[in-house]
């Protein structure tokens, strides 16, 4: 039976069009604090998805939070489990977004108004990552979000082929 955990820590408001998305498709959910990531499967935790509001947060992971966002990489490691990082956009690039990220390449040509932090810089730290890690990265449009997060989970989509 599927059955989403959420990590209480995740702010309702944030979430409020993932959580109508589990209800609408009649997933059932329960909110726990976990030690790494945001959403997986209740009964088989070794896929976890840690959503990011946007590439900006994504941003600050790896550059002004690089070693508490390493410790996390550390823990979904040593519990075998494998994290995906679910990065979330706008239908077109927005919030000083200068391009829409489709896939991780993409981040070496972005930049923001928000944030010096260059996308280079990103997606140089994000390579590092996934050599050393059980660590994927997927971009999708914050619409669907809910939906991506279960494709990932249990494997409906490619991200988990």
């Amino acid at each position: 039976m599927r059955l989403i955990e959420i990590d209480s820590r995740e702010k309702p408001k944030a979430i409020k069009s993932i959580i109508q998305y589990f209800e609408h498709e009649g997933i059932p959910y329960v909110t726990n604090k976990l030690l790494f990531g945001d959403y997986c499967d209740y009964n088989k935790p070794s896929i976890v998805v840690d959503r990011k509001h946007n590439i900006a947060e994504l941003a600050q992971n790896c550059t002004r939070e690089h070693d508490r966002f390493r410790r996390e990489l550390e823990r979904a490691r040593n519990a075998g489990a494998t994290l995906y990082i679910l990065v979330e956009q706008n239908r077109y690039a927005s919030h000083g977004d200068r391009i829409r990220v489709e896939q991780i390449s993409d981040l070496i040509r972005w930049s923001s108004n928000y944030t010096m932090v260059k996308g280079e810089k990103v997606f140089r730290v994000l390579v590092e990552w996934m050599r050393e890690f059980p660590l994927k990265v997927v971009f999708c449009d914050k619409r669907q979000t809910g939906r991506k997060i279960i494709e990932i989970i249990y494997g409906d989509g490619e991200e988990n082929a």
